[in-house]
């Protein structure tokens, strides 16, 4: 038993001296986090970006069959049809053609105005990525065109050559916080990010590695507690590994909790894999033709409030085609292929709840401010409110009571991850958890708490190293 304890100190020792300053740097960073996310283009500000649809260029669409799914704005002066790998500008209805520089800054200048972001001139610089786009999210969008706004803010704007469509928008300040905060937090650098398989496994092999040394320390913590218990004392430890074994027993827990759920939301060896998506394709039904898409557009341009709309986009439903309008406002309304609005029925209801579950089912209820598993927190997250359908097994799907498409599913994989991952990383088990400044200040006093740890084991292995160095030169 003592060799193994020698055994358990030495490891717990020599892994907390390689890993002692990535643990400190994932707890302070996570502090960071609270307060700065990564950068991420919200909808609000693509909205605000985007110019009215001129409905007069409508429509001259090509022949054959159309795609699944389409969106059709306005870019530079053209009116263009997205879908999937298809760019038609509708004046002509002949393949865009690719999305000049022109093109780009155009949009981009959209973007500023409609988002009272001051550019003084706009410096243009085309990439394949960077750190704030090195993600697999902007692979179809690539190359890049990056906007520097040169304004106050330090804005860029990233513009996709595929779609012309700002896809990122990113601060100086944000740069600099994210550097301090997810970069690090995520290992988020970016030739290490460029490679998904290997960065993958080095957030794998190191949360790991930083379980087992947490959860070793843990058992050390607990045994010298009980041992110095036998002769009335809290800790055998004075000074600074005194510092380290009482917030090790106060916080240690939920650091292991904290590293294990970090781990988890790499997802490993598929652990986790979400299993339960609903059938698009048996809502939706075939695809429209390219002559019906055309009719349907020429309808909504003479639809009420046609001269508002910035953007419309397909949303199928039992092979029938409609169309979802937004508005300068933000508004959507759903009109049919006649132009006529057409919000959901109870008939469209039954239908997509029998087609997801595929057997009779009750109605879906409306949840207006989210639940468990579908919320927002400080204005980010899924947009509310949603109809939520819970399956007998348990599954939840959350369906977008505007267009009657599903826009989240959680099956039991699903479920665990929201558990396993994001409650025990965030501390977001119940809607009072998640409330501010509450919330702030249960994970700053544990997150500090937590670093204190860390820091402590720093010090002390670092002290160690010093020792040990020492008595060689000694020697």
């Amino acid at each position: 038993m003592r060799i193994a304890l020698r055994w358990i100190f030495a490891i717990h020792r020599y892994i907390g001296i390689g890993l002692g300053l990535l643990m400190l740097m994932w707890c302070l960073s996570g502090i960071v986090m609270m307060y700065v996310p990564y950068p991420s283009l919200s909808g609000a500000a693509r909205q605000a970006g985007l110019q009215r649809l001129d409905l007069g260029q409508c429509c001259i669409v090509p022949s054959g069959g159309g795609p699944p799914s389409f969106s059709v704005e306005m870019i530079h002066g053209r009116l263009l049809l997205y879908g999937g790998k298809t760019l038609v500008d509708l004046r002509t209805g002949h393949e865009a053609g690719g999305i000049t520089p022109a093109d780009a800054r155009a949009s981009a200048e959209r973007f500023a105005r409609g988002n009272s972001l001051a550019a003084t001139r706009m410096t243009l610089e085309t990439i394949g990525s960077d750190q704030w786009t090195v993600s697999g999210g902007f692979r179809h969008d690539r190359p890049l065109y990056k906007f520097s706004l040169n304004d106050k803010a330090g804005t860029r704007l990233y513009v996709s050559s595929a779609t012309g469509k700002v896809v990122q928008r990113v601060t100086a300040s944000q740069r600099f916080w994210n550097y301090l905060g997810a970069v690090p937090h995520w290992l988020y650098f970016t030739r290490l990010r460029a490679d998904p398989l290997l960065w993958g496994q080095v957030v794998i092999w190191t949360s790991l590695l930083g379980s087992f040394l947490v959860a070793t320390g843990l058992y050390i913590g607990i045994r010298q507690w009980w041992v110095a218990r036998g002769v009335g004392r809290w800790s055998p430890y004075r000074g600074f590994a005194l510092w380290h074994h009482l917030p090790g027993l106060l916080f240690g827990v939920f650091l292991l909790s904290w590293i294990v759920s970090g781990l988890l939301s790499m997802n490993p060896w598929g652990l986790l894999e979400g299993d339960n998506r609903p059938d698009t394709g048996a809502l939706r039904g075939p695809p429209a033709t390219f002559a019906r898409i055309g009719a349907a557009l020429r309808a909504a341009s003479n639809t009420e409030r046609a001269a508002d709309i910035v953007s419309l986009a397909s949303a199928p439903l039992n092979g029938k085609l409609y169309l979802i309008a937004t508005g300068r406002d933000g508004r959507r309304r759903r009109l049919d292929a006649a132009g006529q609005r057409a919000p959901l029925t109870q008939a469209d209801i039954a239908f997509i709840a029998h087609a997801i579950l595929h057997a009779p089912a009750a109605r879906p209820s409306l949840v207006p401010d989210g639940d468990d598993y579908h919320f927002a927190q400080d204005g980010t997250g899924p947009s509310l409110p949603v109809l939520r359908l819970i399956a007998a097994n348990g599954d939840r799907f959350y369906i977008d009571p505007v267009s009657g498409e599903p826009v989240a599913a959680f099956g039991a994989a699903d479920r665990g991850y929201r558990w396993l991952f994001q409650g025990l990383h965030r501390l977001d088990f119940t809607a009072a958890m998640r409330t501010r400044p509450g919330w702030d200040v249960m994970m700053l006093v544990l997150l500090t708490g937590a670093s204190s740890v860390a820091a402590t084991g720093v010090y002390l292995g670092l002290r160690h190293i010093g020792r040990l160095m020492a008595r060689r030169v000694d020697r």
